[in-house]
């Protein structure tokens, strides 16, 4: 089964957290997750999500640690997603690039969005404190 390693990013902004919708022409089009995207080859995790922050939500972050892993099997994949804790350095919102939603999201109301199956868990992790 191919493994896809995947990094996300987990913004906060007065309390609440960032989450992204995929957008149409996307794998599991509709859900809402963490924003982040694929590690390349040769790239660190902190910089893939420097990447896809900036190509998604045109928002320069820094990333600091890394605060939840998990595995999850998808029909014919297999994803390892590491979650980081991030902030946006110049502190603007975000921009829909990709013609996305975005949400800034109260921890306790997570699972009240229909998040990737790959991101519920983190979800119920981040309700817990």
């Amino acid at each position: 089964m191919k493994l896809i390693k995947v990094c996300a990013a987990l913004v906060f902004n007065d309390g609440k957290v960032l989450l992204s919708r995929r957008p149409s022409h996307q794998a599991h089009a509709g859900y809402w997750e963490f924003p982040g995207g694929k590690l390349e080859p040769g790239e660190s995790p902190a910089q893939c999500l420097q990447r896809e922050l900036k190509e998604e939500l045109d928002i320069d972050v820094a990333v600091y640690d890394t605060v939840y892993m998990l595995e999850h099997e998808y029909p014919g994949k297999s994803v390892s997603l590491r979650l980081m804790r991030c902030s946006i350095k110049n502190g603007r919102e975000p921009v829909a690039m990709e013609r996305q939603e975005y949400a800034w999201v109260e921890r306790r109301k997570l699972s009240s969005y229909d998040l990737l199956p790959a991101d519920r868990p983190i979800a119920e992790f981040l309700t817990k404190f």
